[in-house]
Formats: structure tokens, C-alpha cells, sequence
């Protein structure tokens, strides 16, 4: 709904973010959220979808210059799918920020996980846009 306001708009992107949610989860809420607010603030978000592949997330970031790479992921089985993107995209050379934003699905994460997804929500966009100029 938004989306043809803010396209109309003659402003340079305040960078750009590839984002996906990594190898073996299928979830993208909390994914297509964050990527609402970060374009909504103006940045240029290429959204590589679920079930991302790491060379995917590292391709992508070279093709687009990304300045951003964001994973995200639910399931507490793919947190070392995280963990190996991560550590691919520091071994390919990439001068990017690295955002992760993971929710276990254990019963001790729930009421912290209640408390964090809150305050990353508002605090997402704020630290990109005064952290993403070379």
C-alpha cells in the first residue's frame, strides 16, 4: 500500500541490504517485517527469500554491493546454518554489517524472546541508519 508513495520519491537509497532466512527454515515474518521498516526508511532491500543457500547470500551481496546482510532464522536446528553463513561471508572478503536475528523455539528463550523481538523491532532501523555509510 505504501510502497507506490515511497517509490515515487527521487532520494538515493541509505544503502543496501540482501536479506534472507537461512538454509533449512521456511519461516519469513519476522524476515518480511524488518524488511517493511528498512525500506520504509529507504533502504534498497533484495530479499533472497526462505531456505537461502550461503553461496546465494554471498553472491548476492557482491552483484548488489551490499552494504547489509541479513539473516534470520526460527528454528533453534538452524542456528549452525547461521553460524556457517556468517563465518562464509568473513571468508569471502565481504565488507558488510552482519544482522542475525534468530527466535529459538525452546520454552527458556520465550520470555526473553518476548522482551528482545520488541526493542529489535524499533531498534533495527535506528542502528542501520546511522551505521551503514562507508
Amino acid at each position: 500500500m505504501l510502497r507506490p508513495l515511497m517509490e515515487g520519491e527521487d532520494t538515493a537509497p541509505k544503502g543496501t541490504v540482501v536479506v534472507g532466512t537461512v538454509k533449512g527454515d521456511l519461516h519469513d515474518i519476522g524476515k518480511n517485517l524488518v524488511i517493511m521498516m528498512l525500506e520504509g526508511d529507504g533502504f534498497r532491500v533484495i530479499d533472497l527469500g526462505v531456505d537461502v543457500e550461503i553461496d546465494k547470500f554471498i553472491s548476492a551481496a557482491y552483484e548488489n554491493q551490499a552494504d547489509i546482510i541479513g539473516l534470520s532464522s526460527l528454528l533453534t536446528t538452524t542456528m549452525p546454518a547461521m553460524q556457517e553463513t556468517v563465518a562464509a561471508i568473513r571468508e569471502n572478503g565481504l565488507e558488510v554489517k552482519t544482522i542475525k536475528r534468530r527466535t529459538p523455539a525452546l520454552s527458556e528463550y520465550r520470555e526473553l524472546k518476548k522482551r528482545l523481538w520488541s526493542a529489535l523491532k524499533l531498534s533495527v532501523v535506528i542502528s542501520l541508519s546511522f551505521n551503514t555509510r562507508k
